[in-house]
């Protein structure tokens, strides 16, 4: 079991108080390989602000205040937060329409240098992806 584990606020910053529902769609073995996960939902409070909830590691939707997001529960012996998940779970536009790049954490910044300068920086900043080209 994967604990998830999040601090949820109103747009103000007030802690909130609606519990979000875990389920799969259809039954699956689980991670362990030692039972088989039924499609019933699960209500996860949140208390204080905070929801703390076990769930089987793999794929499972979330449902909070009528939107529903598809999530993979990761295998993970430390609590791991809801919304990397849920970000992970969202759609990447259509071909052909104008993309993004979603940042999944640990970038702060993008750099564009020659290669020459990116060798001589003595010091590379590890929230930076570096773009290098031929000068």
């Amino acid at each position: 079991m994967t604990v998830v584990s999040e601090t949820l606020t109103d747009a103000a910053g007030n802690p909130e108080t609606k519990p979000l529902t875990f389920f799969i769609e259809q039954i699956r073995e689980s991670a362990s390989g030692t039972s088989t996960i039924s499609v019933k939902r699960v209500d996860a409070p949140v208390v204080g602000g905070v929801l703390t909830v076990n769930l089987d590691p793999g794929p499972a939707r979330v449902e909070w205040r009528g939107k529903t997001y598809a999530i993979i529960v990761p295998v993970s012996a430390t609590p791991v937060r809801l919304w990397p998940l849920i970000d992970a779970g969202l759609p990447a536009p259509g071909l052909g329409e104008p993309g993004f790049v979603r940042n999944a954490g640990g970038i702060a910044r993008v750099q564009r240098t020659t290669i020459a300068n990116y060798a001589a920086i003595p010091s590379k900043d590890p929230e930076t992806l570096y773009i290098t080209f031929e000068s």
